[in-house]
């Protein structure tokens, strides 16, 4: 996890380790945010995400969580969660941020410079990749005042606003977050289809593959972003842009952290997770 404090954010991490374990874990790396010790996964169960791919006899590990992340708000409401099939997988500094701030997850808004065309721009939502850790690559758009571009699905013989990457086996994708649509009823007729105006966003969540075994510092991104643009007579034909990104990829969380403090465990590391084993062991 990051530290967002200078962002007016408060950040806490649960963990099934021992109190005085966190202690020597955050002098060790160098954490700044709260680490709280939840032994018992009393807190764990409450929030119903105990790991139950664990077998309760397996030592010391059951009773860990779930990794994920909620956002909850000032007044203790549960506002967002991040959880993923993929264990591994974390989201990224720049979601977690965008939602303890309460700044839409998608961006819509009206067009106050309408161009004359569609208009699309491709960048990542973030610095940088890194294996672990999600990141969104964002296409935006913004459609001219009077016109709108389908939605998914579109009708049949019309096409729907769509990212495509190209193959790339560096690189692991998730479904294509889409904006809420709006209908749009022809003139005249009974018949209704879902549309996009004005200034609107799709988001590609994106990892770097780890088992790729690439060093390489960078990757490129590249692929193809596809529309169809009308009014209330008539439509254009189907249109597409081609986009490129080259972009750092850096360490993965935990490497990075090794790295910054030094390879070596922190000195108290195998007393704690002795204890944690026996710990388990007492309680069968």
């Amino acid at each position: 996890m990051q530290d967002f404090d200078a962002a007016g954010v408060a950040v806490y991490a649960l963990s099934y380790d021992e109190a005085d374990a966190l202690r020597d874990f955050g002098v060790a790396h160098g954490i700044t945010y709260t680490l709280l010790s939840d032994p018992d996964s009393d807190v764990i169960r409450s929030f119903s995400i105990l790991n139950t791919l664990i077998d309760p006899n397996a030592h010391p590990w059951y009773g860990i969580p779930y990794p994920g992340t909620y956002v909850v708000s000032a007044e203790g409401a549960i506002t967002h969660k991040f959880f993923d099939n993929n264990l591994a997988l974390r989201a990224g500094p720049e979601q977690l941020l965008r939602a303890a701030q309460g700044q839409p997850m998608l961006e819509s808004k009206p067009n106050e410079a309408a161009p004359e065309e569609v208009q699309v721009r491709v960048a990542l939502d973030g610095d940088n990749l890194a294996p672990m850790v999600q990141k969104d690559l964002v296409v935006r758009f913004s459609v001219p005042t009077g016109r709108h571009v389908y939605a998914k699905p579109a009708p049949q013989g019309a096409a729907a606003v769509e990212v495509t990457l190209d193959e790339n086996e560096r690189l692991v994708q998730r479904p294509v977050v889409r904006p809420t649509s709006e209908p749009h009823a022809l003139a005249g007729t009974e018949e209704s289809f879902q549309v996009h105006h004005d200034v609107f966003e799709l988001r590609l969540p994106l990892t770097v593959n780890g088992s790729a075994g690439s060093d390489a510092a960078a990757i490129t991104i590249s692929g193809e972003v596809s529309w169809q643009c009308c009014d209330d007579e008539v439509c254009d034909i189907p249109t597409s842009q081609r986009f490129e990104l080259t972009l750092p990829v850096s360490e993965p969380p935990a490497v990075a952290l090794g790295n910054r403090r030094g390879a070596t465990l922190e000195p108290n590391a195998m007393a704690h997770f002795q204890r944690m084993s026996e710990r388990r062991r007492g309680s069968d």
